[in-house]
């Protein structure tokens, strides 16, 4: 019925069947065929992480994000009030990818580098899709969220899975702190947001399919980096 209701296309995925799955967790959480999301390997490209809808893009202007249509949070409370690691994000770049229900829903380094922290923070477990991030002040700083810092040898950046309303567990990859562009670093247990931020010293240059409301899939090129000189 899942399948159905969101019209999933189960090609897209080694096992086709809904019986080849032991509950539905592990459909939810389901791996993909890596031809069907090829990871574009182009010199400083930063990926989509995910499958999913981007909500928003842009500067980080002193330590200011753009939650929905000009609805504005703070960086330091969404990095749970680390002020040594706002003051180096604070003039970066963001965007915001949400994940539907039918979404593939395994996350996905978006760039090289070395894992050099993850934590998870408490918190809330609000709805993220477009009418409650309207409604909820600072959702993204209340909801329970896990905060990755990624170091690349060219190019920094925070990965945050920010979890939802049925989303209160997430996994993340602990085996191993060197990634490379595209190795599965986590998973949500359903449809949720992943936000990452990019260093004030990183020029971004967003690609042509980066717009509010268009969807983009694990492994395309969202943004070329490069440092500003």
């Amino acid at each position: 019925m899942f399948i159905k209701h969101y019209e999933i296309d189960m090609t897209d995925y080694p096992r086709k069947s809904c019986h080849q799955y032991k509950h539905f967790n592990d459909f939810f959480t389901r791996e993909i065929l890596p031809d069907k999301r090829p990871i574009d390997k182009s010199e400083n490209a930063l990926i989509s992480p995910a499958d999913g809808k981007i909500i928003e893009h842009g500067n980080i202007e002193e330590g200011k994000l753009i939650q929905i249509k000009g609805v504005k949070y703070e960086l330091c409370r969404l990095l749970d009030n680390n002020i040594m690691l706002s003051e180096d994000y604070k003039n970066g770049s963001f965007i915001s990818i949400y994940l539907a229900p039918f979404n593939y829903h395994r996350i996905h380094a978006p760039l090289e580098g070395n894992l050099e922290q993850a934590i998870m923070v408490p918190g809330e477990m609000n709805r993220v899709d477009a009418k409650a991030l309207s409604n909820i002040e600072s959702l993204y700083t209340k909801n329970q969220r896990l905060i990755a810092k990624f170091k690349g040898p060219d190019f920094d950046c925070i990965l945050i899975m920010v979890a939802a309303r049925n989303v209160a567990s997430m996994t993340y990859e602990k085996k191993s702190e060197a990634f490379s562009k595209g190795d599965e670093f986590g998973r949500f247990n359903l449809g949720s947001t992943v936000v990452i931020l990019l260093p004030n010293e990183t020029e971004i240059e967003w690609a042509p399919n980066v717009s509010f409301g268009n969807n983009v899939k694990l492994g395309e090129k969202i943004a070329q980096l490069s440092k500003i000189k």
